[in-house]
This record gives structure tokens, sequence and C-alpha cells, in this order.
């Protein structure tokens, strides 16, 4: 009889012994998969879900891009609709070069080529200088084009709708 009760305590000791074990081996488990290198497979996946998807998003939109800016009439210059045409850019080019430098190089010079947005000369910056230069040395103005859809070529990715007014 003693020996069965001992049989039973050791038995017992053994049995919770295994729990306990098995219990800091799944927490030891639980843990380990929280690391970042076990992560790191899980999130490689998920990212690269995301770029295919995103980079389908982006060729859809693009083609609706595409679809609008060919619809879409006027002129664009630096990422705003014009009302001018690549002769006026020219013809204001000849007009502001044949301007004696007194009166180009002074504050308050400015110019808005067609846009809502103006650009101004300062005493320590002329930008207009540059840019009639660059007209009168290229025959057109840099970041002009006669269409929306030929901006949409060079900007595939942009919203024709976004172009400032």
């Amino acid at each position: 009889m003693e020996k069965l009760k001992q049989n039973k305590i050791w038995i017992t000791i053994v049995v919770i012994g295994v729990v306990v074990i098995a219990i800091l081996l799944a927490m030891l488990h639980q843990q380990k998969q929280s690391t970042p290198e076990a992560q790191s497979s899980s999130y490689i996946a998920s990212e690269k879900a995301s770029s295919a998807s995103t980079s389908v998003q982006d060729t859809n939109n693009e083609k609706v891009y595409a679809k609008k800016a060919a619809k879409m009439k006027g002129h664009v210059y630096n990422d705003y609709f014009t009302t001018w045409t690549k002769q006026d850019f020219i013809n204001w080019a000849n007009n502001y070069l044949a301007k004696p430098e007194s009166e180009r190089h002074q504050d308050g010079v400015k110019e808005s080529f067609g846009t809502s947005n103006t650009v101004e000369n300062s005493r320590i910056d002329m930008p207009l200088d540059d840019i009639a230069k660059q007209i009168k040395t290229d025959g057109y103005p840099e970041n002009y084009y006669e269409t929306v859809k030929a901006y949409n070529k060079d900007y595939a990715g942009m919203n024709p709708d976004d172009i400032k007014k």
C-alpha cells in the first residue's frame, strides 16, 4: 500500500512536470514566431502582393488618364493651363529681350504667361531673363505642351484633372 502511494506521487510529479514542460515549449514556440526573422517572410510576401496590386492600379490609372487627356483641350505650361500658344511665347521673348536691361532688371517686372501663376524678377534673381533666353535659344518654352495629350505622355501617372487653372 505504501508503494502504491509513492508511485501515485511520482506519477503525479511526472505528469505535472510534463504539463509544465509542454506549456513552456508552447510559450517558446509562440515567442519564436513573433520574432522579426519569423515574420520577415510573411512581410515580404505581403509587400510583394501590395506592390503588384499597386502596379496594376497605376497601369489602370494611366489608361484612364490617357483617355481623359485625349478629350481635354488647352495648352499646358509648368503644370498650369495657359491661354498662350507657342507663338505667343516666342513673341513675348522677342519683346522682352528687346527692352533695355534697366526696364527688365527691376523689382516688380512680372509675367503670368497666360496662367494663374506669376513669375517675377527681383534685384537678385531674373527668372524672366532665363525664360526669354531659353525660348530664344530653343524656339519654344521649356515645360510647354501644345495639348493635354502631349503633357500626359510625359506625365502619364498624373491625373489631367489636377492641372491647375
